[in-house]
């Protein structure tokens, strides 16, 4: 597999494009993305349509049809909901996201698969450490989730297709759908592609 250097550091960084750029972020001396997301902040398009946003800052890149992309994070948590995330998009309808979130009483596992303009919700596990990592692998139409505690063992969380066709861009995600705002620290930032046809 043939890996890019982590997008944070300074060569890479001018690949990264904002949605909902924040009024505070920067990057760290130690080439960690940290940002403040703006309260009430989300992705999601409720299936009962009680709640429709795509507010949150999202900093992304366009990525090819096969590819793997990987972070580590901390997440400064205070209210239901506050998470970083990765995700994954085609246009505003059509994405899905996996997040380091707050479910209220815990940190947690969550997955949202977006198609055709409905969101599902999806909590999984719950996290026991303070800096886990999240990947995202796709090939071709079909996605992966993944989640490990150290960056060696990795579960899988997720695994679908996708119907729309893209371009798609993917990227990190900071969002406290009902709070005021939290702070999250995306530790790295890694790309990477397979060499061969494999599935994830």
């Amino acid at each position: 597999m043939t890996t890019v250097q982590n997008l944070f550091s300074k060569q890479e960084r001018e690949k990264l494009a904002w949605m909902n750029e924040p009024q505070h972020w920067t990057y760290t001396a130690e080439h960690e993305l940290l940002i403040e997301a703006p309260p009430k902040a989300d992705f999601f398009k409720d299936p009962a349509g009680k709640h429709t946003a795509s507010s949150a800052p999202f900093l992304q890149l366009q990525v090819d049809s096969s590819f793997q992309l990987t972070t580590q994070l901390q997440v400064d948590m205070h209210h239901k909901y506050d998470s970083g995330c990765l995700m994954l998009m085609a246009d505003d309808n059509n994405w899905a996201k996996i997040c380091f979130e707050f479910d209220g009483e815990y940190p947690t596992i969550v997955s949202v698969v977006t198609q055709d303009g409905s969101s599902d919700d999806c909590n999984s596990e719950r996290v026991s450490v303070e800096n886990p990592y999240l990947r995202i692998t796709k090939s071709e139409q079909v996605v992966s989730f993944y989640y490990s505690p150290d960056g060696e063992a990795w579960k899988l969380i997720r695994y679908f297709g996708l119907r729309s066709q893209g371009p798609y861009t993917a990227g990190v995600v900071a969002q406290s759908p009902t709070g005021s705002g939290c702070e999250v620290r995306f530790k790295s930032l890694i790309l990477s592609w397979p060499e061969a046809e494999e599935r994830f």
